[in-house]
């Protein structure tokens, strides 16, 4: 319970820094921007419709087609972000804050902008859009989400070229890159996990302490020591980098002459994912 309060925390701050990136930032200079928000900019611009109410429209249509490849908390969290975003920016277009200049707008507004969505995706949550799709092939093929997103967004910032020019198309291409960098450092961050190798005679008393005292997965492996012309026992686990000090510490004490090797970890998949998997289908 405390895990789904803390995602629903997530997906409503990131809605709201979303929201206020549009609000504040993108819609003041005439920027675009990729998925549903690209499309509701584009039906802003040129007919006036709100984006609070296209922004959920669009966001409901995109849900509906991708909804038999995701797990009902999935959905949840989608309808979830989609409605919070819409709700903020009815409430932030209250506030007298715009920032009418294109190089601020595009920073900031994609600071704001790639941590909301940073926010949201870290809760297996989306706003909708196109990011309904990037999720997917992260899934399902293993692709980046950010570079997914910058791709597929593309798209949609070359058809926006009709209500908001040539020169602010090509500003909206800087900003959403800006924004899927800031994702990538945001997910990358929050996620940030060290491989730790460890050969030891005392593999054992390793491996308990590993899985009982820090609650993590703990594999053995069966190698051979060239120089010392012996069997080796080698133990691999993913760990939280601030149990990194803690987890050297406790082997040294278990086993002095213990050699411990630390990876950096890019990113972990396992266990926590937001798609249906195959054999449910």
């Amino acid at each position: 319970m405390k895990t789904v309060y803390k995602d629903l925390l997530l997906i409503i701050v990131g809605s709201l820094l979303v929201a206020a990136s549009i609000d504040f930032f993108v819609v003041p200079n005439k920027l675009g921007d990729g998925s549903s928000v690209g499309i509701a900019l584009v039906l802003y611009y040129l007919f006036h419709i709100p984006t609070s109410v296209s922004t959920f429209v669009v966001n409901i249509v995109f849900i509906a087609i991708s909804a038999k490849f995701l797990t009902k908390r999935t959905i949840a969290y989608t309808v979830l972000g989609a409605f919070m975003t819409s709700v903020f920016l009815s409430l932030v277009a209250f506030i007298p804050f715009k920032v009418e200049d294109m190089i601020l707008g595009i920073v900031f507004g994609a600071l704001l902008m790639g941590a909301g969505l940073a926010l949201i995706f870290i809760a297996d949550g989306s706003t909708g859009g196109t990011t309904l799709l990037a999720y997917l092939l992260n899934y399902t093929k293993g692709y980046n989400i950010s570079k997914s997103m910058f791709y597929m967004d593309s798209l949609i910032i070359l058809a926006s070229v009709v209500a908001i020019g040539v020169h602010n198309t090509l500003y909206t291409f800087i900003f959403v890159y800006l924004c899927a960098k800031i994702v990538n450092i945001f997910i990358e961050g929050f996620h940030n996990k060290k491989a730790v190798t460890i050969m030891s005679a005392k593999h054992e008393e390793i491996a308990n302490y590993v899985t009982k005292n820090c609650g993590h997965a703990a594999t053995i492996f069966y190698g051979y020591g060239f120089y010392e012309n012996k069997n080796k026992h080698i133990i691999y686990t993913v760990i939280k980098k601030n149990e990194l000090l803690k987890v050297k510490r406790n082997v040294t004490k278990i086993d002095p002459q213990s050699f411990i090797v630390i990876h950096d970890v890019k990113e972990v998949v396992g266990g926590k994912f937001g798609f249906i998997s195959s054999s449910a289908k």
